[in-house]
Protein backbone atom coordinates (compact mmCIF):
# COMPACT_ATOMS: atom_id res chain seq x y z
CA UNK A 1 0.00 0.00 0.00
CA UNK A 2 1.69 3.59 -1.31
CA UNK A 3 2.16 6.24 1.49
CA UNK A 4 -0.54 8.75 1.42
CA UNK A 5 1.29 12.25 0.28
CA UNK A 6 0.95 14.82 2.81
CA UNK A 7 0.39 18.27 2.79
CA UNK A 8 1.35 20.44 5.68
CA UNK A 9 -0.80 23.65 6.69
CA UNK A 10 1.23 25.47 8.87
CA UNK A 11 2.27 29.01 10.08
CA UNK A 12 0.38 32.16 8.69
CA UNK A 13 -1.37 31.86 5.75
CA UNK A 14 -0.56 34.15 3.29
CA UNK A 15 -0.01 35.13 -0.48
CA UNK A 16 1.95 33.70 -3.43
CA UNK A 17 4.20 36.57 -3.42
CA UNK A 18 5.32 36.81 0.05
CA UNK A 19 6.12 32.52 0.19
CA UNK A 20 9.63 33.71 -0.81
CA UNK A 21 10.28 35.59 2.15
CA UNK A 22 9.12 33.42 4.79
CA UNK A 23 11.21 30.36 2.83
CA UNK A 24 14.06 33.20 2.98
CA UNK A 25 13.92 33.01 6.44
CA UNK A 26 12.67 29.59 7.29
CA UNK A 27 9.67 30.76 8.57
CA UNK A 28 6.58 28.44 8.10
CA UNK A 29 3.82 29.71 6.16
CA UNK A 30 1.31 28.37 3.66
CA UNK A 31 0.83 29.88 0.23
CA UNK A 32 -1.87 29.12 -2.47
CA UNK A 33 0.96 28.61 -4.73
CA UNK A 34 2.81 26.09 -1.73
CA UNK A 35 -0.34 23.94 -2.12
CA UNK A 36 -1.18 23.77 -5.84
CA UNK A 37 2.65 22.86 -6.42
CA UNK A 38 2.32 19.75 -3.95
CA UNK A 39 -1.11 19.00 -5.28
CA UNK A 40 0.27 18.76 -8.79
CA UNK A 41 3.15 16.74 -7.49
CA UNK A 42 0.62 13.99 -5.82
CA UNK A 43 -0.53 13.99 -9.76
CA UNK A 44 -4.12 12.63 -8.59
CA UNK A 45 -3.13 10.56 -6.28
CA UNK A 46 -4.83 10.49 -2.62
CA UNK A 47 -3.34 13.29 -0.67
CA UNK A 48 -3.38 13.81 3.45
CA UNK A 49 -3.84 17.34 4.30
CA UNK A 50 -2.52 18.39 7.87
CA UNK A 51 -3.82 21.69 9.60
CA UNK A 52 -1.81 23.36 12.13
CA UNK A 53 -2.35 27.17 11.63
CA UNK A 54 -3.42 30.27 13.44
CA UNK A 55 -5.00 31.80 9.95
CA UNK A 56 -4.18 34.93 7.95
CA UNK A 57 -5.19 35.98 4.27
CA UNK A 58 -8.90 35.06 4.13
CA UNK A 59 -8.54 35.28 0.12
CA UNK A 60 -5.25 32.89 0.23
CA UNK A 61 -7.21 30.32 2.58
CA UNK A 62 -9.90 30.55 0.00
CA UNK A 63 -8.01 29.91 -2.86
CA UNK A 64 -6.78 27.00 -0.94
CA UNK A 65 -9.77 25.81 0.22
CA UNK A 66 -10.69 25.97 -3.24
CA UNK A 67 -8.13 23.83 -4.74
CA UNK A 68 -8.03 20.91 -2.32
CA UNK A 69 -12.37 20.57 -3.04
CA UNK A 70 -11.05 20.94 -6.95
CA UNK A 71 -8.94 18.14 -6.61
CA UNK A 72 -9.06 14.73 -8.56
CA UNK A 73 -7.93 12.40 -5.76
CA UNK A 74 -9.03 12.01 -1.96
CA UNK A 75 -8.46 14.24 -0.13
CA UNK A 76 -8.38 13.56 4.01
CA UNK A 77 -8.30 16.56 6.23
CA UNK A 78 -6.96 15.90 9.32
CA UNK A 79 -6.80 19.22 12.08
CA UNK A 80 -4.83 20.01 14.96
CA UNK A 81 -5.78 23.86 15.08
CA UNK A 82 -7.54 25.71 12.27
CA UNK A 83 -8.40 29.29 13.10
CA UNK A 84 -9.66 32.02 11.20
CA UNK A 85 -8.92 31.55 7.21
CA UNK A 86 -7.24 28.12 7.97
CA UNK A 87 -10.37 26.45 9.41
CA UNK A 88 -12.21 27.82 5.84
CA UNK A 89 -9.19 25.31 4.43
CA UNK A 90 -10.49 22.78 7.22
CA UNK A 91 -13.91 22.91 5.53
CA UNK A 92 -12.40 20.85 1.96
CA UNK A 93 -11.34 17.33 1.88
CA UNK A 94 -13.61 13.99 1.23
CA UNK A 95 -12.98 13.77 4.97
CA UNK A 96 -11.99 16.30 7.70
CA UNK A 97 -10.96 14.33 11.24
CA UNK A 98 -9.64 16.41 14.15
CA UNK A 99 -7.32 15.42 17.01
CA UNK A 100 -8.51 14.89 20.04
CA UNK A 101 -6.81 18.25 21.53
CA UNK A 102 -7.60 19.85 18.65
CA UNK A 103 -9.20 23.28 18.28
CA UNK A 104 -11.79 25.44 15.47
CA UNK A 105 -11.70 28.90 15.87
CA UNK A 106 -14.32 30.91 13.05
CA UNK A 107 -15.29 34.28 13.45
CA UNK A 108 -15.45 37.48 11.13
CA UNK A 109 -13.15 39.29 8.73
CA UNK A 110 -11.38 41.99 10.10
CA UNK A 111 -8.88 45.00 7.92
CA UNK A 112 -7.64 48.22 9.36
CA UNK A 113 -9.57 50.95 7.45
CA UNK A 114 -8.28 54.42 6.70
CA UNK A 115 -10.62 57.57 5.08
CA UNK A 116 -13.53 59.29 5.86
CA UNK A 117 -17.30 57.84 6.60
CA UNK A 118 -17.42 56.84 3.06
CA UNK A 119 -14.53 55.00 3.31
CA UNK A 120 -15.20 52.99 6.39
CA UNK A 121 -19.00 52.49 5.31
CA UNK A 122 -16.92 50.89 2.29
CA UNK A 123 -15.13 48.67 4.63
CA UNK A 124 -17.88 47.73 6.62
CA UNK A 125 -19.59 46.45 3.29
CA UNK A 126 -16.83 44.50 1.83
CA UNK A 127 -16.12 42.88 5.49
CA UNK A 128 -20.16 41.80 5.65
CA UNK A 129 -19.79 40.53 2.06
CA UNK A 130 -16.52 38.51 3.48
CA UNK A 131 -18.39 37.44 6.14
CA UNK A 132 -21.26 35.96 3.80
CA UNK A 133 -18.89 33.86 2.06
CA UNK A 134 -16.96 32.51 4.76
CA UNK A 135 -19.80 31.60 5.92
CA UNK A 136 -20.93 29.68 2.66
CA UNK A 137 -18.04 27.37 3.21
CA UNK A 138 -19.14 26.56 6.63
CA UNK A 139 -22.83 25.87 5.46
CA UNK A 140 -21.50 23.42 2.68
CA UNK A 141 -19.81 21.50 5.33
CA UNK A 142 -22.07 21.53 8.38
CA UNK A 143 -25.45 22.03 6.80
CA UNK A 144 -26.36 24.40 9.31
CA UNK A 145 -28.54 27.70 8.16
CA UNK A 146 -26.88 30.98 7.29
CA UNK A 147 -28.10 32.73 10.36
CA UNK A 148 -26.20 30.34 13.09
CA UNK A 149 -23.18 30.41 11.34
CA UNK A 150 -22.94 33.99 11.19
CA UNK A 151 -23.64 33.92 15.15
CA UNK A 152 -20.72 31.84 16.12
CA UNK A 153 -18.57 33.82 13.99
CA UNK A 154 -20.08 37.31 15.44
CA UNK A 155 -19.16 35.89 18.60
CA UNK A 156 -15.46 34.25 17.51
CA UNK A 157 -16.71 30.57 18.55
CA UNK A 158 -14.15 28.63 19.37
CA UNK A 159 -14.82 24.69 18.97
CA UNK A 160 -13.07 21.46 20.50
CA UNK A 161 -13.34 18.05 19.43
CA UNK A 162 -16.83 16.70 20.44
CA UNK A 163 -18.14 20.48 19.65
CA UNK A 164 -17.30 20.65 16.32
CA UNK A 165 -17.88 16.29 15.54
CA UNK A 166 -21.51 17.59 17.28
CA UNK A 167 -22.09 20.55 14.58
CA UNK A 168 -20.42 19.51 11.73
CA UNK A 169 -17.55 20.98 11.19
CA UNK A 170 -15.46 17.53 11.26
CA UNK A 171 -16.42 13.83 10.38
CA UNK A 172 -14.15 12.19 12.62
CA UNK A 173 -12.22 12.65 16.01
CA UNK A 174 -8.67 11.16 15.41
CA UNK A 175 -7.95 8.11 17.78
CA UNK A 176 -11.31 7.85 19.78
CA UNK A 177 -12.55 4.59 18.93
CA UNK A 178 -14.97 4.08 22.27
CA UNK A 179 -15.80 7.51 21.62
CA UNK A 180 -14.34 8.21 25.06
CA UNK A 181 -13.37 11.53 24.40
CA UNK A 182 -13.58 13.85 27.90
CA UNK A 183 -14.13 17.83 28.08
CA UNK A 184 -10.87 19.26 26.67
CA UNK A 185 -9.49 22.93 27.28
CA UNK A 186 -9.03 25.15 24.73
CA UNK A 187 -5.83 27.51 24.23
CA UNK A 188 -5.16 30.63 22.49
CA UNK A 189 -2.28 31.16 19.55
CA UNK A 190 -0.73 34.14 18.18
CA UNK A 191 -0.85 34.98 14.67
CA UNK A 192 3.27 35.01 13.31
CA UNK A 193 2.34 36.29 10.21
CA UNK A 194 5.16 39.40 9.32
CA UNK A 195 3.77 42.80 9.23
CA UNK A 196 2.83 43.82 5.31
CA UNK A 197 5.21 46.92 5.69
CA UNK A 198 8.12 44.92 6.28
CA UNK A 199 7.56 42.39 3.64
CA UNK A 200 7.38 45.73 1.32
CA UNK A 201 10.67 46.63 2.73
CA UNK A 202 12.41 43.45 2.07
CA UNK A 203 10.95 43.30 -1.66
CA UNK A 204 12.38 47.16 -2.02
CA UNK A 205 15.74 45.95 -0.61
CA UNK A 206 15.76 42.87 -2.80
CA UNK A 207 15.09 44.51 -5.59
CA UNK A 208 17.80 46.92 -5.13
CA UNK A 209 20.27 44.47 -4.54
CA UNK A 210 19.19 42.45 -7.99
CA UNK A 211 19.13 45.33 -9.98
CA UNK A 212 22.49 46.23 -8.79
CA UNK A 213 24.11 42.74 -9.48
CA UNK A 214 22.46 43.44 -12.53
CA UNK A 215 24.52 45.95 -13.84
CA UNK A 216 27.94 44.49 -12.72
CA UNK A 217 27.19 41.35 -14.79
CA UNK A 218 26.01 44.22 -17.38
CA UNK A 219 29.42 45.66 -16.81
CA UNK A 220 31.96 42.87 -16.79
CA UNK A 221 29.75 41.76 -19.96
CA UNK A 222 31.25 44.91 -22.03
CA UNK A 223 34.43 44.52 -20.11
CA UNK A 224 34.95 40.80 -21.56
CA UNK A 225 33.79 42.00 -25.37
CA UNK A 226 36.27 44.87 -25.41
CA UNK A 227 39.12 42.55 -23.72
CA UNK A 228 38.64 38.97 -23.68
CA UNK A 229 40.84 37.04 -21.08
CA UNK A 230 44.52 36.62 -21.52
CA UNK A 231 44.49 38.71 -24.70
CA UNK A 232 47.02 41.48 -24.73
CA UNK A 233 45.32 44.89 -25.55
CA UNK A 234 47.64 48.21 -26.02
CA UNK A 235 46.19 51.13 -23.45
CA UNK A 236 46.41 54.49 -25.18
CA UNK A 237 47.90 57.15 -22.87
CA UNK A 238 44.58 58.87 -20.67
CA UNK A 239 44.73 62.66 -19.41
CA UNK A 240 44.11 62.66 -15.83
CA UNK A 241 40.25 63.25 -14.98
CA UNK A 242 38.81 65.10 -12.38
CA UNK A 243 37.55 62.69 -9.53
CA UNK A 244 33.86 62.24 -9.25
CA UNK A 245 31.79 60.56 -6.33
CA UNK A 246 31.61 56.66 -5.63
CA UNK A 247 33.02 55.55 -8.93
CA UNK A 248 32.96 51.68 -9.46
CA UNK A 249 35.41 48.76 -11.06
CA UNK A 250 34.24 46.90 -13.27
CA UNK A 251 32.61 43.35 -11.57
CA UNK A 252 33.43 44.88 -8.22
CA UNK A 253 30.55 45.08 -5.79
CA UNK A 254 29.36 48.27 -4.68
CA UNK A 255 30.29 48.40 -1.10
CA UNK A 256 27.01 49.99 0.03
CA UNK A 257 27.74 50.09 3.83
CA UNK A 258 31.06 52.44 3.15
CA UNK A 259 29.60 54.65 0.90
CA UNK A 260 26.64 55.06 4.03
CA UNK A 261 29.78 55.18 6.40
CA UNK A 262 31.40 58.05 4.11
CA UNK A 263 27.96 59.78 4.18
CA UNK A 264 27.61 60.08 7.33
CA UNK A 265 30.85 61.08 8.25
CA UNK A 266 30.46 64.25 6.14
CA UNK A 267 27.24 65.25 7.63
CA UNK A 268 28.95 64.58 10.97
CA UNK A 269 31.68 67.47 9.59
CA UNK A 270 29.33 70.11 9.49
CA UNK A 271 26.84 68.78 12.16
CA UNK A 272 27.25 71.32 14.77
CA UNK A 273 26.59 74.53 12.67
CA UNK A 274 23.46 73.07 11.80
CA UNK A 275 19.93 72.57 13.60
CA UNK A 276 19.91 69.11 15.32
CA UNK A 277 16.35 68.05 14.33
CA UNK A 278 17.41 68.81 10.56
CA UNK A 279 20.74 66.94 11.11
CA UNK A 280 18.68 63.98 12.17
CA UNK A 281 16.59 64.20 9.22
CA UNK A 282 18.97 63.75 6.91
CA UNK A 283 20.73 61.62 8.64
CA UNK A 284 18.01 58.73 9.10
CA UNK A 285 14.43 60.22 7.80
CA UNK A 286 15.01 61.36 4.82
CA UNK A 287 18.63 60.52 3.47
CA UNK A 288 20.76 63.07 1.63
CA UNK A 289 24.34 64.28 1.32
CA UNK A 290 26.20 66.77 3.32
CA UNK A 291 26.22 69.21 0.77
CA UNK A 292 22.45 68.46 0.28
CA UNK A 293 22.31 69.25 3.96
CA UNK A 294 24.06 72.14 4.63
CA UNK A 295 21.96 74.11 0.96
CA UNK A 296 18.74 72.68 2.79
CA UNK A 297 19.85 74.43 5.97
CA UNK A 298 20.93 77.59 4.25
CA UNK A 299 17.25 77.76 2.27
CA UNK A 300 15.40 76.64 5.80
CA UNK A 301 17.25 79.26 8.13
CA UNK A 302 18.48 76.43 9.94
CA UNK A 303 22.01 77.39 10.21
CA UNK A 304 23.48 77.64 13.97
CA UNK A 305 26.78 80.15 12.78
CA UNK A 306 25.08 81.48 9.93
CA UNK A 307 27.69 84.89 9.54
CA UNK A 308 30.89 82.03 9.04
CA UNK A 309 28.44 81.05 6.13
CA UNK A 310 27.97 84.80 4.88
CA UNK A 311 31.47 84.99 5.06
CA UNK A 312 33.10 82.13 2.98
CA UNK A 313 30.16 83.54 0.27
CA UNK A 314 31.60 86.77 0.18
CA UNK A 315 34.84 85.50 -0.03
CA UNK A 316 33.78 83.38 -3.08
CA UNK A 317 32.51 86.59 -4.82
CA UNK A 318 35.55 88.86 -4.03
CA UNK A 319 37.62 86.06 -6.01
CA UNK A 320 35.21 86.37 -8.56
CA UNK A 321 33.84 82.94 -8.40
CA UNK A 322 30.11 83.40 -7.82
CA UNK A 323 28.83 82.25 -11.28
CA UNK A 324 30.97 78.77 -10.76
CA UNK A 325 28.54 75.94 -10.66
CA UNK A 326 28.86 73.12 -8.43
CA UNK A 327 30.30 69.52 -9.80
CA UNK A 328 26.29 68.00 -10.95
CA UNK A 329 25.94 65.03 -8.92
CA UNK A 330 22.85 62.47 -8.93
CA UNK A 331 20.18 63.31 -6.12
CA UNK A 332 19.52 61.23 -3.12
CA UNK A 333 16.71 62.36 -2.15
CA UNK A 334 13.09 62.94 -3.18
CA UNK A 335 12.98 66.56 -2.03
CA UNK A 336 12.55 68.88 -4.91
CA UNK A 337 13.72 71.95 -2.93
CA UNK A 338 17.31 70.31 -2.62
CA UNK A 339 19.04 70.21 -5.70
CA UNK A 340 23.01 71.42 -5.55
CA UNK A 341 23.18 71.76 -9.80
CA UNK A 342 23.09 75.09 -9.62
CA UNK A 343 24.51 76.74 -6.90
CA UNK A 344 26.99 78.98 -6.88
CA UNK A 345 30.12 79.14 -4.87
CA UNK A 346 28.39 76.40 -2.65
CA UNK A 347 32.05 74.12 -2.58
CA UNK A 348 33.52 77.33 -0.53
CA UNK A 349 30.80 77.28 2.24
CA UNK A 350 31.05 73.34 2.55
CA UNK A 351 35.13 73.83 2.91
CA UNK A 352 34.65 76.98 4.77
CA UNK A 353 32.22 74.63 6.97
CA UNK A 354 34.31 71.61 7.48
CA UNK A 355 37.36 73.66 8.74
CA UNK A 356 35.06 75.39 11.12
CA UNK A 357 34.09 72.02 12.74
CA UNK A 358 37.39 70.96 12.79
CA UNK A 359 38.77 73.92 14.68
CA UNK A 360 35.98 73.08 17.15
CA UNK A 361 36.84 69.51 17.68
CA UNK A 362 40.66 70.56 18.01
CA UNK A 363 39.80 73.36 20.88
CA UNK A 364 37.69 70.64 22.49
CA UNK A 365 40.01 68.32 22.63
CA UNK A 366 42.99 71.12 23.53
Amino acid sequence: MNKLKRIDIKGPIIRSNSQWIYDLFEMEATSPAKVDALLQEAGGEDVEVLINSGGGDVFAGSEICTALNSYSGKVTVKIIFAGSAASVIGTAGSKVMIAPTGQIMIHCASISSYGDRNDHQQTVELLQSVDRAIANAYILKTGLPQAEILGLMEKETWLDAQTALKKGFVDEIMFDHNNQIGVLASTSVSNDAIPDKVIERIRNEFAKLKQSEGENEEMNGQQTNAAPVNQAVAQPPVAAAPVVPAPQAAGATPDIAAQERERLKGIDAIAANIDPSLVNEAKYDNPITAEQLAFKAMKEGKLLNAGMFHQAVAANQAAGTEQVQALSQQQQTNDPDVDLSNVAGVNSVFQALAAHAQANRQQGRG
